[in-house]
Protein backbone atom coordinates (compact mmCIF):
# COMPACT_ATOMS: atom_id res chain seq x y z
CA UNK A 1 0.00 0.00 0.00
CA UNK A 2 1.58 3.36 -0.94
CA UNK A 3 2.35 5.94 1.13
CA UNK A 4 1.88 8.76 -0.76
CA UNK A 5 -0.92 11.72 0.04
CA UNK A 6 -4.09 11.03 -2.00
CA UNK A 7 -4.50 13.67 -4.55
CA UNK A 8 -7.39 16.13 -3.92
CA UNK A 9 -9.20 17.84 -6.57
CA UNK A 10 -10.07 21.43 -7.02
CA UNK A 11 -11.63 23.60 -9.37
CA UNK A 12 -8.91 25.52 -11.88
CA UNK A 13 -8.05 28.95 -11.81
CA UNK A 14 -6.32 31.29 -13.99
CA UNK A 15 -3.08 30.69 -12.33
CA UNK A 16 -3.23 27.19 -13.20
CA UNK A 17 -3.24 27.92 -16.88
CA UNK A 18 0.02 27.79 -17.86
CA UNK A 19 0.73 24.20 -16.17
CA UNK A 20 -3.06 23.13 -17.20
CA UNK A 21 -1.59 23.89 -21.08
CA UNK A 22 1.06 21.76 -20.20
CA UNK A 23 -0.14 18.83 -19.29
CA UNK A 24 -2.75 19.58 -22.51
CA UNK A 25 -0.08 19.04 -24.88
CA UNK A 26 0.92 15.79 -22.98
CA UNK A 27 -2.19 14.03 -24.09
CA UNK A 28 -2.61 15.92 -27.20
CA UNK A 29 0.60 16.82 -29.48
CA UNK A 30 2.77 13.80 -30.52
CA UNK A 31 5.75 16.26 -30.08
CA UNK A 32 5.70 17.06 -26.73
CA UNK A 33 6.77 13.85 -25.58
CA UNK A 34 9.50 13.78 -28.64
CA UNK A 35 10.62 17.38 -27.41
CA UNK A 36 11.10 16.34 -23.75
CA UNK A 37 13.05 13.68 -24.68
CA UNK A 38 15.28 15.72 -26.98
CA UNK A 39 15.88 17.91 -23.91
CA UNK A 40 16.44 15.30 -21.98
CA UNK A 41 19.15 13.73 -23.83
CA UNK A 42 19.98 17.07 -24.60
CA UNK A 43 20.86 18.10 -21.40
CA UNK A 44 22.97 15.22 -20.36
CA UNK A 45 25.08 16.05 -23.55
CA UNK A 46 25.88 19.61 -23.01
CA UNK A 47 25.37 20.39 -19.32
CA UNK A 48 26.56 24.32 -19.82
CA UNK A 49 23.90 24.46 -22.82
CA UNK A 50 20.65 24.72 -20.80
CA UNK A 51 20.11 26.60 -17.48
CA UNK A 52 16.95 27.43 -15.17
CA UNK A 53 16.25 30.44 -13.79
CA UNK A 54 14.14 29.70 -9.84
CA UNK A 55 12.51 31.82 -7.46
CA UNK A 56 10.84 29.76 -4.59
CA UNK A 57 12.45 26.81 -5.73
CA UNK A 58 10.21 26.97 -8.71
CA UNK A 59 11.38 27.54 -12.33
CA UNK A 60 10.63 30.72 -13.94
CA UNK A 61 12.77 30.00 -17.75
CA UNK A 62 14.87 28.32 -19.56
CA UNK A 63 17.80 29.85 -21.13
CA UNK A 64 19.95 28.33 -23.85
CA UNK A 65 23.51 28.25 -24.82
CA UNK A 66 25.00 27.48 -28.35
CA UNK A 67 28.95 28.79 -29.61
CA UNK A 68 28.76 27.89 -33.12
CA UNK A 69 32.19 27.12 -35.22
CA UNK A 70 30.64 29.11 -37.80
CA UNK A 71 29.68 31.98 -36.29
CA UNK A 72 33.08 32.55 -34.03
CA UNK A 73 32.52 36.19 -32.34
CA UNK A 74 28.99 35.70 -30.82
CA UNK A 75 27.32 33.34 -28.39
CA UNK A 76 23.54 32.04 -29.44
CA UNK A 77 21.18 31.69 -26.51
CA UNK A 78 17.62 31.72 -26.36
CA UNK A 79 15.44 33.36 -23.08
CA UNK A 80 12.44 31.03 -22.36
CA UNK A 81 9.95 32.80 -20.05
CA UNK A 82 6.89 31.57 -17.86
CA UNK A 83 4.31 33.78 -18.35
CA UNK A 84 4.32 34.82 -14.49
CA UNK A 85 7.89 35.83 -15.10
CA UNK A 86 7.83 37.60 -17.83
CA UNK A 87 8.10 41.04 -15.53
CA UNK A 88 10.16 39.99 -12.74
CA UNK A 89 14.76 39.38 -12.36
CA UNK A 90 14.33 36.14 -14.08
CA UNK A 91 15.41 37.30 -17.53
CA UNK A 92 17.57 39.49 -16.19
CA UNK A 93 19.15 36.67 -14.38
CA UNK A 94 19.23 34.07 -16.90
CA UNK A 95 20.95 36.66 -19.26
CA UNK A 96 23.43 37.74 -16.89
CA UNK A 97 24.77 34.26 -16.64
CA UNK A 98 24.92 33.56 -20.08
CA UNK A 99 26.50 36.67 -21.14
CA UNK A 100 29.23 35.68 -18.37
CA UNK A 101 29.35 31.99 -20.30
CA UNK A 102 29.80 34.04 -23.65
CA UNK A 103 32.86 36.19 -22.39
CA UNK A 104 34.11 33.18 -20.27
CA UNK A 105 34.29 31.66 -24.22
CA UNK A 106 35.76 34.44 -26.00
CA UNK A 107 32.83 35.51 -27.67
CA UNK A 108 31.66 39.53 -27.26
CA UNK A 109 28.46 39.19 -28.70
CA UNK A 110 24.85 38.17 -27.85
CA UNK A 111 22.90 36.21 -31.10
CA UNK A 112 19.11 35.27 -30.79
CA UNK A 113 16.59 34.83 -33.49
CA UNK A 114 12.70 35.13 -32.80
CA UNK A 115 9.68 34.29 -34.99
CA UNK A 116 7.92 37.43 -35.44
CA UNK A 117 4.45 36.50 -34.05
CA UNK A 118 6.90 34.43 -31.09
CA UNK A 119 7.36 37.94 -29.81
CA UNK A 120 4.58 38.48 -27.57
CA UNK A 121 6.13 35.51 -25.05
CA UNK A 122 9.30 36.62 -25.26
CA UNK A 123 11.07 39.35 -23.04
CA UNK A 124 11.59 42.82 -24.40
CA UNK A 125 14.69 42.18 -26.49
CA UNK A 126 15.20 46.52 -26.74
CA UNK A 127 14.88 46.93 -23.33
CA UNK A 128 17.92 44.31 -22.82
CA UNK A 129 19.76 45.89 -25.42
CA UNK A 130 19.32 43.91 -28.44
CA UNK A 131 18.96 45.75 -31.60
CA UNK A 132 17.61 44.24 -34.86
CA UNK A 133 20.13 42.98 -37.23
CA UNK A 134 17.90 41.34 -40.17
CA UNK A 135 14.88 39.55 -40.90
CA UNK A 136 14.84 36.32 -42.85
CA UNK A 137 11.61 33.99 -43.86
CA UNK A 138 11.46 30.25 -43.69
CA UNK A 139 8.54 27.98 -45.37
CA UNK A 140 8.51 25.52 -47.96
CA UNK A 141 5.90 22.78 -50.13
CA UNK A 142 4.20 20.39 -48.20
CA UNK A 143 4.44 18.21 -50.77
CA UNK A 144 2.17 15.69 -50.43
CA UNK A 145 -0.88 16.91 -51.88
CA UNK A 146 0.97 19.69 -53.72
CA UNK A 147 0.08 20.07 -57.07
CA UNK A 148 0.85 23.34 -58.48
CA UNK A 149 1.32 22.77 -62.64
CA UNK A 150 3.25 25.75 -63.97
CA UNK A 151 2.55 23.58 -68.01
CA UNK A 152 1.70 26.78 -69.26
CA UNK A 153 4.74 28.47 -68.61
CA UNK A 154 6.97 25.53 -69.76
CA UNK A 155 5.15 25.63 -72.75
CA UNK A 156 6.15 29.32 -73.21
CA UNK A 157 9.26 28.47 -72.31
CA UNK A 158 9.37 25.38 -74.89
CA UNK A 159 8.29 28.43 -77.55
CA UNK A 160 10.79 30.27 -76.93
CA UNK A 161 14.09 27.47 -77.70
CA UNK A 162 14.64 26.93 -74.14
CA UNK A 163 14.86 23.01 -72.63
CA UNK A 164 14.60 21.79 -68.85
CA UNK A 165 16.51 18.33 -68.40
CA UNK A 166 17.70 16.20 -65.27
CA UNK A 167 21.00 17.90 -64.33
CA UNK A 168 22.60 15.03 -63.30
CA UNK A 169 24.36 13.97 -66.51
CA UNK A 170 25.94 17.29 -66.37
CA UNK A 171 27.09 17.44 -62.63
CA UNK A 172 30.73 18.00 -63.62
CA UNK A 173 30.04 19.81 -66.95
CA UNK A 174 32.16 23.06 -66.52
CA UNK A 175 29.40 24.88 -68.33
CA UNK A 176 27.31 24.59 -65.09
CA UNK A 177 29.89 25.16 -62.58
CA UNK A 178 30.56 28.45 -64.73
CA UNK A 179 27.02 29.41 -64.21
CA UNK A 180 27.16 29.03 -60.62
CA UNK A 181 29.71 30.86 -60.36
CA UNK A 182 28.55 33.80 -62.03
CA UNK A 183 25.78 33.81 -60.07
CA UNK A 184 26.43 33.26 -56.67
CA UNK A 185 27.25 36.79 -55.69
CA UNK A 186 23.46 37.96 -56.75
CA UNK A 187 22.41 35.30 -53.42
CA UNK A 188 21.27 37.29 -50.72
CA UNK A 189 22.83 36.38 -47.28
CA UNK A 190 22.42 37.45 -43.92
CA UNK A 191 25.35 35.73 -41.50
CA UNK A 192 24.80 33.47 -39.71
CA UNK A 193 20.82 33.22 -40.27
CA UNK A 194 21.55 32.72 -44.59
CA UNK A 195 25.38 32.03 -45.41
CA UNK A 196 26.75 32.98 -48.18
CA UNK A 197 26.49 31.01 -51.30
CA UNK A 198 29.27 27.76 -50.63
CA UNK A 199 32.14 28.06 -53.40
CA UNK A 200 31.31 25.07 -55.09
CA UNK A 201 28.45 23.11 -56.17
CA UNK A 202 29.44 19.66 -55.16
CA UNK A 203 28.71 19.19 -51.68
CA UNK A 204 28.21 15.33 -50.27
CA UNK A 205 24.42 16.51 -49.32
CA UNK A 206 23.41 17.55 -52.91
CA UNK A 207 20.55 15.46 -54.34
CA UNK A 208 21.46 15.25 -58.10
CA UNK A 209 18.83 12.76 -59.03
CA UNK A 210 16.51 15.40 -58.18
CA UNK A 211 17.78 18.60 -59.93
CA UNK A 212 17.28 20.18 -63.16
CA UNK A 213 19.17 22.76 -65.63
CA UNK A 214 17.33 24.89 -68.47
CA UNK A 215 19.21 25.32 -71.57
CA UNK A 216 18.42 27.68 -74.88
CA UNK A 217 20.94 27.25 -78.00
CA UNK A 218 23.27 24.25 -76.11
CA UNK A 219 23.74 27.49 -73.19
CA UNK A 220 23.02 26.53 -69.53
CA UNK A 221 21.08 29.16 -68.43
CA UNK A 222 19.69 27.87 -65.07
CA UNK A 223 19.89 25.48 -62.68
CA UNK A 224 17.78 24.00 -59.32
CA UNK A 225 19.39 21.58 -56.87
CA UNK A 226 18.26 20.31 -53.45
CA UNK A 227 20.02 18.82 -51.15
CA UNK A 228 19.40 16.53 -47.60
CA UNK A 229 18.64 18.40 -44.95
CA UNK A 230 16.22 17.45 -41.75
CA UNK A 231 13.39 18.12 -42.77
CA UNK A 232 13.78 16.21 -45.94
CA UNK A 233 15.14 18.31 -48.49
CA UNK A 234 16.32 22.02 -48.46
CA UNK A 235 16.24 24.72 -52.10
CA UNK A 236 19.58 24.81 -51.83
CA UNK A 237 20.05 25.87 -55.50
CA UNK A 238 18.18 28.16 -57.60
CA UNK A 239 20.19 30.64 -59.90
CA UNK A 240 19.53 31.78 -63.48
CA UNK A 241 21.34 33.54 -65.87
CA UNK A 242 21.40 37.66 -65.82
CA UNK A 243 20.61 37.51 -69.36
CA UNK A 244 17.79 34.74 -68.69
CA UNK A 245 15.86 36.45 -66.17
CA UNK A 246 12.04 37.04 -65.60
CA UNK A 247 11.30 34.29 -68.12
CA UNK A 248 9.86 32.07 -65.37
CA UNK A 249 12.68 29.63 -65.79
CA UNK A 250 13.06 30.01 -62.02
CA UNK A 251 9.86 29.29 -61.50
CA UNK A 252 10.00 25.81 -63.88
CA UNK A 253 12.91 24.60 -62.99
CA UNK A 254 11.73 24.52 -58.82
CA UNK A 255 8.72 23.12 -59.83
CA UNK A 256 10.28 20.10 -61.57
CA UNK A 257 12.59 19.91 -58.38
CA UNK A 258 9.81 19.43 -56.09
CA UNK A 259 7.57 16.88 -58.61
CA UNK A 260 10.88 14.87 -58.54
CA UNK A 261 11.37 14.97 -55.16
CA UNK A 262 7.77 14.50 -54.39
CA UNK A 263 7.69 11.60 -57.11
CA UNK A 264 10.53 10.07 -54.83
CA UNK A 265 8.47 9.90 -51.38
CA UNK A 266 9.73 13.10 -50.07
CA UNK A 267 7.27 15.22 -47.43
CA UNK A 268 8.77 18.98 -47.68
CA UNK A 269 10.94 20.87 -49.63
CA UNK A 270 12.12 23.34 -47.12
CA UNK A 271 12.66 27.25 -48.49
CA UNK A 272 14.42 30.41 -46.57
CA UNK A 273 15.57 33.65 -47.64
CA UNK A 274 16.02 37.49 -46.66
CA UNK A 275 12.44 39.35 -47.88
CA UNK A 276 14.59 41.71 -49.72
CA UNK A 277 14.90 38.64 -52.66
CA UNK A 278 11.14 39.45 -53.56
CA UNK A 279 12.22 37.63 -56.84
CA UNK A 280 12.95 34.63 -55.12
CA UNK A 281 9.65 35.26 -53.05
CA UNK A 282 8.20 35.46 -56.57
CA UNK A 283 8.38 31.78 -57.19
CA UNK A 284 7.40 30.68 -53.75
CA UNK A 285 4.79 32.16 -53.96
CA UNK A 286 3.46 31.54 -57.84
CA UNK A 287 4.10 27.74 -56.66
CA UNK A 288 2.06 28.04 -53.83
CA UNK A 289 4.55 27.55 -50.90
CA UNK A 290 3.59 27.96 -47.55
CA UNK A 291 5.73 31.18 -46.65
CA UNK A 292 5.95 31.59 -42.96
CA UNK A 293 6.08 35.01 -40.81
CA UNK A 294 9.63 36.83 -40.75
CA UNK A 295 12.20 35.71 -38.49
CA UNK A 296 14.23 38.37 -36.51
CA UNK A 297 17.33 37.86 -35.93
CA UNK A 298 19.02 40.39 -32.70
CA UNK A 299 22.41 40.84 -31.04
CA UNK A 300 24.11 43.14 -28.46
CA UNK A 301 27.44 43.07 -26.36
CA UNK A 302 27.88 40.65 -24.17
Amino acid sequence: MSDSPSPTVRPATAADAPFAALLHNGTQEPHYHRTGAQFAAAFARNPGGYVLAETGGQPGGLGTFRLPDFHPTHAWLGLHLHPDHRADGTTAALLAHLAAQARAAGRFRLWTSVREDYLPTWPDLPALGFREVHRTFGGGFHLKGWSADPARLEADLAARAYTLEPAAPYRDDPRLHALYTLTRGDKISAPPTIPPAAETLIDEDALWDAAFLARQAGEVVGLALPERSRLNAWNAVLVVHPDHRRQGIATALLARVARQLQAQGLGFLNVAGSGRDTAYLGVLRRLGANIEPDWLAWEREA
